[in-house]
């Protein structure tokens, strides 16, 4: 496995106070109501994202980062519901640089899910890459149809000017054969062609901000590799947002600029990517790179697991919820209170009592 490095020359930091934010997220909590109990799968996450910049958010199965994503675009099944929070989206002219301004200021929570407003937003300029396209996709209509379906939606156009586009957008993501693909069923691709198809489908309308969850996670490392060139190529092109989900940290380390890091339905850092990578502070962050075998190492040192599990999602812990796991654990501390957000460099931010005192909600 390659040695994960930061391209620091792609990855500049991107939360200088004069970048003009496209989406901010407050005190969000996002909980599933059932017959076991409560799961609290997002409990008060808090983040910004400036226009044109990608941010990735990392962490094991269950921390909260896909109920992030169908949070902020009103998709959360039932039973979840939002309980408390605020996700702010700046609309703009598509396709405008960071320095236009303003156009109207949308309040996502406090709209109806099924609103004409919503749903006019949500496939129009926000938009989400699925992390698996054979489940996400219809398997009773064509490629065509589908992609067809979103541009018809928001776009004043008719059906052969809506095909047209589709064939379009299909060959800007790298596709063979588009005219014959749009004819084609999901089941007919290939995974790296049904990949290529949900990403046309997510950028049919150039949204302003793109949710990508886990979307090369099926794939092979060459596919994997055209579809994260691709990403960038098209992200210059209509400058838009991107939060990319993943467990993959090197894929982290090639295309965000940010990086939160969640666990247990909270982000616990939150830096550049260079201070994610070479300047970690949180004991899960270090963990998690220290997990990572690294290529050119001559040492013949088992790997370093992060010990137990993640939580039950239904469990309730008294302080850190990490404290059980923690290499860096402080009795009669880190088990009696959550700890605060704490400023430690230049738009770096921990939830750790190593840095301070702080407690927090």
């Amino acid at each position: 496995m390659a040695e994960i490095v930061p391209d620091t020359k792609m990855n500049a930091n991107a939360a200088a106070d004069d970048e003009k934010l496209v989406l901010k997220v407050r005190d969000l909590h996002t909980y599933f109501f059932t017959d076991l109990g409560v799961s609290k799968a997002l409990n008060g996450v808090s983040f910004e994202i400036p226009q044109g910049k990608t941010m990735g958010i990392v962490g094991e199965s269950g921390c909260g980062k896909s109920v992030t994503a169908l949070s902020i675009m009103r998709l959360v099944p039932r039973p979840g519901k939002i309980v408390k929070g605020k996700v702010t989206l700046y609309r703009r002219p598509k396709g405008a640089s960071s320095n236009s301004s303003v156009v109207e200021e949308v309040d996502l929570t406090a709209m109806d899910v099924m609103s004409a407003k919503m749903r006019g937003i949500r496939g129009n300029e926000l938009a989400m890459i699925f992390q698996e396209p054979m489940t996400s996709m219809n398997p009773s209509y064509t490629i065509g149809d589908q992609i067809e379906e979103a541009i018809l939606l928001h776009q004043k156009v008719d059906h052969t000017e809506a095909e047209k586009r589709a064939i379009t957008i299909l060959d800007r993501v790298g596709m063979a054969n588009s005219k014959g693909v749009i004819k084609r069923y999901p089941h007919e691709l290939s995974g790296g062609m049904r990949q290529r198809a949900m990403i046309a489908m997510a950028l049919s309308c150039t949204p302003s901000v793109l949710f990508a969850d886990e979307p090369t996670t099926a794939l092979d490392v060459t596919t994997e590799a055209q579809i994260l060139d691709l990403m960038r190529e098209i992200q210059q092109q209509i400058n838009s947002t991107i939060v990319f989900i993943t467990h993959n940290l090197g894929v982290v380390a090639q295309m965000c600029d940010t990086v939160a890091v969640m666990y247990l339905g909270r982000v616990v850092e939150q830096s550049s990517v260079d201070d994610t990578f070479y300047s970690p502070k949180h004991p899960y962050t270090m963990a998690l790179l220290s997990s990572i075998p690294h290529a050119g190492s001559h040492k013949k040192d088992r790997l370093q697991p992060i010990r137990g599990v993640v939580p039950d999602p239904y469990s309730s812990i008294k302080g850190c919820p990490f404290h059980p796991r923690c290499n860096y654990f402080k009795p009669k501390v880190c088990d009696q209170a959550m700890p605060g957000i704490t400023q430690v460099g230049p738009n770096h931010i921990v939830r750790c009592f190593l840095y301070s005192d702080a407690v927090g909600e």
